[in-house]
């Protein structure tokens, strides 16, 4: 089946690698609290991987374009995953955990914005909108995050390893039938050409505004949980709240084709900001946690408009021979540094004052990038007719 077209093999890889994602993201925490460790040191060890994912995905990304190949680089990332977890759940000294988990995201954190630099490319050889084939891997990630937590009450949180090991065996079969696309650009990719690409003021002060929305959504991922405690909810409704949220975002990539292209990418990315604003501020006041579900819903019209556009500009400003490293500098910025600055930020708000303080701050931060972005666009629109006479197409 997986010859019809690239796109096929390409989304069953998304949904599987998302899947693996799943279990480590939400499940690792779990897995150090039940062998022993105290608080502070999985709060390192947390910290641990969002570091290994700053240091080394650009270098992916850049090993990638260097290659000409997407695919070769998944299969080491892949196959590197692998390997290290057999060690990482084998461990049991503090050092031992921060060096091996170290290694372990060195080789995780790239495979899915290698992928999805992958799946723009092929939507664009294919004619298919990026969404289309992106809402694979949210499929995953929602589903495994359903059932994941049903599977652990079966086999035990001890028994991690498994199922972490089930979902990237798949993967990494399925990294074997992907196909890379073949860029038109003759240029040889040096690593001084990364270097000025990540120095590139436009790219930069883009990725710089965006993080104030962005830091919103990634404290949120870390903190939802604990905010849903506060106001009384079990934890049976974190996973419920993730599941929600995820398959209104599948819904928006799905009907992408019907209202992307209608506007400007800075648009939809001020939009995604007003809407994030509206859930914080909301979140800081309800009663309920039984309310949170409801406010679910904007989870995935939020971020589905947010990373659709955000992903489509920076796509439109990099040069071909560039493309994944690019992405990967932009997933790394926008999700990984925004992580680790939410994650240290929240948690002092939440220790200092409360959750409903916390989302305040989210709701004013994602207020203050809405502004910005829309001030951005006007700069960039006058510098670009100084240059070219030329009217404004946003709303185009």
């Amino acid at each position: 089946m997986f010859n019809k077209n690239k796109s096929t093999a390409l989304m069953v890889f998304l949904f599987f690698s998302f899947s693996t994602i799943t279990i480590t993201g939400n499940y690792l925490p779990v897995y150090f609290r039940d062998i022993g460790l105290p608080t502070s040191q999985i709060g390192l060890l947390l910290a641990v991987g969002p570091l290994a994912a700053i240091l080394t995905q650009p270098l992916w990304g850049f090993m990638s374009d260097r290659l000409r190949s997407t695919k070769k680089t998944l299969i080491v990332c892949i196959a590197g995953a692998i390997t290290v977890s057999i060690v990482l759940f084998q461990v049991q000294s503090l050092l031992a955990f921060v060096v091996v988990m170290f290694l372990f995201f060195c080789f995780l954190s790239p495979i899915n914005p290698l992928a999805e630099s992958l799946a723009l490319k092929t939507a664009t050889e294919e004619g298919r909108t990026f969404g289309s084939i992106r809402m694979w891997g949210a499929f995953g990630f929602g589903v495994t995050a359903l059932i994941s937590g049903y599977i652990f009450a079966v086999i035990g949180i001890q028994n991690i390893l498994y199922p972490f090991l089930f979902f990237c065996f798949f993967t990494f079969l399925l990294s074997l039938k992907i196909s890379d696309i073949k860029t038109t650009s003759k240029k040889q990719v040096t690593l001084m050409d990364a270097v000025k690409l990540g120095a590139d003021p436009k790219l930069f002060g883009f990725l710089l505004l965006a993080m104030f929305i962005s830091i919103t959504h990634r404290t949120n991922d870390n903190y939802l949980g604990i905010h849903i405690v506060q106001l009384g909810g079990k934890e049976s409704l974190i996973g419920l709240a993730t599941f929600i949220g995820i398959m209104v975002e599948v819904i928006i990539l799905a009907t992408s084709w019907l209202w992307f292209r209608k506007f400007h990418e800075f648009f939809f990315i001020g939009l995604s900001g007003l809407i994030y604003a509206f859930r914080w501020f909301l979140m800081s006041v309800i009663t309920t946690p039984e309310m949170i579900l409801f406010l679910q819903l904007f989870h995935g019209i939020a971020f589905g408009l947010f990373y659709l556009a955000a992903f489509q500009y920076v796509t439109k400003i990099l040069p071909k021979e560039l493309q994944a490293t690019g992405h990967v500098f932009f997933i790394t910025i926008v999700f990984g540094l925004s992580g680790m600055i939410g994650s240290l930020a929240g948690g002092s708000i939440i220790e200092y004052f409360n959750s409903f303080v916390l989302y305040r701050v989210l709701g004013y931060s994602a207020l203050v990038g809405t502004i910005s972005i829309y001030l951005y666009y006007i700069f960039l629109d006058n510098q670009e007719n100084k240059l070219v006479s030329k009217p404004s197409n946003i709303g185009s």
